[in-house]
């Protein structure tokens, strides 16, 4: 009950009642105290001890009977200087402070004081301190010779000071009870015209934790509680809103879970128990509902996929499978999601059904190597007969004949259909899972200055300038000679091409100890932006007009790419018009028979 706001605020009202009663209590007796004792000081200084009074004392002290004449005009001032039970004077000695007479003969014993002291030095002691027990006045009676002859001192008791205090005090703590009472009873009243619209909010907030959002708080007020009404009441709409649209997403995600094709299941972070699977996927994997991550995927699909592996990926990524279950062939992708302020929050899977696909893509394979393969036989029938007749014809004396350059034209089609065909078959051969490469260890910087020289002939004749580069000392590597020469030797070759005569072209070969690196460079017309992306593909062709002149299939660069993927690497391409055209090679540098020993390299 005591934590509220309502009794905090209670508690602020006393405490306040406290604090300025206390102040103002201390400030009073203090100035009631200082009053008494300047008072005492003034009354002395000014109404009593005048100048007119010590020369009267001062005769007295002349005359024969000197402490009887001085009492009697001390007597005769005693109502002025207030003497009574707490105040009295005294004459005193002025050489040894002996009293000789004072204003009660009862009193006790007498003390000296620093106010004598300074009367006993010829000065006034007016000195008042307001630690000790009294206050006092010592006044020095000058004799003959300058010498102090006698000392008039008055002193008080400060009793009459205290009981003034203790008075003040005693009331000052009936105020303080009577204002606690007051201040509770107007804390409490005004707390309830804070709290109430405040226990409003509250059960109006913890019917919204319910789910009820309709009802609306009445604005009572204009200040600060009737503002945080209203924007309560906003809220409370947005809010509601907020929850339909919430709810709209909701239906519409699992109504499109429900209905689509590919299997989806969740995983929570932490346990990797299933929290969401839609019918596609009870299909795909049954009923997972009771299974792990690690149980599903490692166990049951031996998959090498962890939670964790996932759970690590960067936003953007995913990790991606071919699984075989139930007699179909799926696709799983696996990315984490997270939600709001969470860093993981799971797992999604998705297994998308390639069943078809596959069968598509390998019926294509099955067809292109047995086309390529069934043409090769009657396009060498037609080149041997080709050549047969421009044999003939030149034997013949008729090299210049029609028939001659008709069947020159046989020939050079029939190359560029031989060309063609055994694209297609190392594109099939590499497409073919059975097909394996086969890895030796050499020299890669010598095959990469090998192919060079093969084609410097080749590019004298359009006059370019060939260079090899070496970057560093020569290094072993381990994979298949045969397709790298292939690659290497595809690039220069475009680069060759589609340079313009005269250009110049470089090739840098070199290893940073876990890559090898291969760069071509020319400074040829170089690449449109457009076109980049799609340099790669089967078929495609910058340039359809010039690349059909130069002979090219439009394979070159795709056979590249596959050879370079099978060992592990990539192969990009930057190109600025027409500044040139750069390809880089990354091949890592890693054995995949363990038992074989790399011979040293010279």
């Amino acid at each position: 009950m005591f934590k509220s706001i309502q009794w905090k605020i209670i508690a602020i009202f006393l405490l306040l009642t406290i604090s300025v009663m206390i102040v103002v209590g201390t400030f009073l007796m203090q100035n009631i105290s200082t009053y008494y004792l300047d008072d005492f000081r003034t009354t002395m200084s000014e109404q009593v001890f005048s100048s007119r009074m010590i020369d009267d004392l001062t005769l007295a002290s002349k005359r024969e009977e000197p402490v009887d004449e001085m009492k009697s005009i001390l007597d005769a001032f005693s109502l002025r200087m207030g003497i009574d039970s707490y105040r009295n004077y005294y004459i005193l000695d002025g050489k040894n402070c002996r009293v000789l007479a004072r204003s009660d003969p009862q009193e006790g014993s007498f003390a000296t004081t620093p106010n004598i002291v300074a009367a006993m030095a010829g000065m006034t002691g007016d000195n008042i301190d307001r630690d000790t027990e009294y206050m006092d006045y010592a006044v020095p009676i000058m004799g003959e010779g300058g010498q102090v002859g006698y000392i008039v001192s008055v002193r008080d008791t400060k009793d009459e000071v205290y009981d003034v205090t203790r008075n003040i005090f005693v009331n000052i703590l009936w105020a303080i009870l009577f204002g606690l009472l007051i201040s509770l009873v107007l804390g409490f009243v005004l707390s309830r015209t804070i709290i109430a619209p405040i226990r409003t909010l509250q059960y109006r907030a913890e019917a919204m934790g319910e789910g009820e959002f309709k009802h609306k708080i009445e604005v009572q007020s204009r200040d600060e509680i009737g503002r945080l009404t209203m924007t309560f009441n906003t809220m409370a709409a947005q809010i509601e809103k907020s929850m339909e649209d919430i709810a709209a997403e909701k239906n519409k995600v699992e109504t499109v879970l429900l209905h689509m094709t590919d299997a989806v299941i969740a995983f929570e972070n932490g346990t990797g128990k299933v929290i969401h699977e839609n019918p596609a996927c009870v299909n795909v994997l049954g009923d997972c509902t009771d299974m792990t991550f690690d149980e599903i995927f490692g166990q049951v699909l031996r998959l090498d996929v962890t939670m964790k592996s996932v759970l690590c990926l960067d936003e953007g990524q995913s990790l991606e499978f071919d699984v075989e279950t139930g007699g179909k062939n799926y696709r799983a992708c696996f990315v984490p999601f997270n939600a709001e302020n969470v860093f993981s929050s799971g797992v999604v899977a998705v297994f998308r059904d390639v069943t078809r696909q596959l069968r598509l893509e390998r019926s294509r394979r099955e067809f292109v190597a047995n086309v390529s393969h069934e043409l090769r036989t009657p396009l060498t029938t037609i080149k041997g007969y080709a050549e047969t007749i421009i044999d003939m014809e030149e034997d013949e004396g008729r090299g210049q004949a029609p028939t001659a350059g008709f069947a020159r034209v046989i020939d050079n089609e029939t190359d560029r259909m031989t060309r063609l065909v055994k694209d297609l078959l190392t594109l099939s051969q590499l497409d073919s899972e059975k097909q394996q490469l086969k890895c030796t260890s050499f020299d890669l910087m010598e095959l990469a200055q090998s192919v060079t020289q093969k084609l410097t002939m080749n590019a004298n004749s359009h006059g370019h300038t060939l260079s090899f580069i070496p970057r560093g000392d020569s290094f072993s590597f381990f994979g298949d000679r045969d397709r790298i020469e292939q690659v290497i030797t595809n690039i220069v070759s475009n680069a060759i091409k589609y340079t313009p005569d005269g250009g110049k072209i470089d090739v840098e070969c070199g290893s940073d100890g876990q890559n090898a690196l291969i760069r071509v460079t020319d400074n040829g017309i170089g690449i449109p932006r457009e076109d980049l992306p799609h340099i790669f593909e089967r078929f495609y062709r910058v340039d359809k007009a010039r690349s059909r002149q130069s002979g090219g299939t439009g394979l070159g660069l795709a056979i590249a790419r596959e050879i370079v993927q099978r060992h592990g690497g990539d192969i990009s391409i930057e190109s600025h018009m027409p500044s040139g055209t750069q390809v880089s090679i990354v091949l890592p540098m890693y054995r995949e028979d363990p038992e074989a020993e790399l011979p040293p390299v010279v």
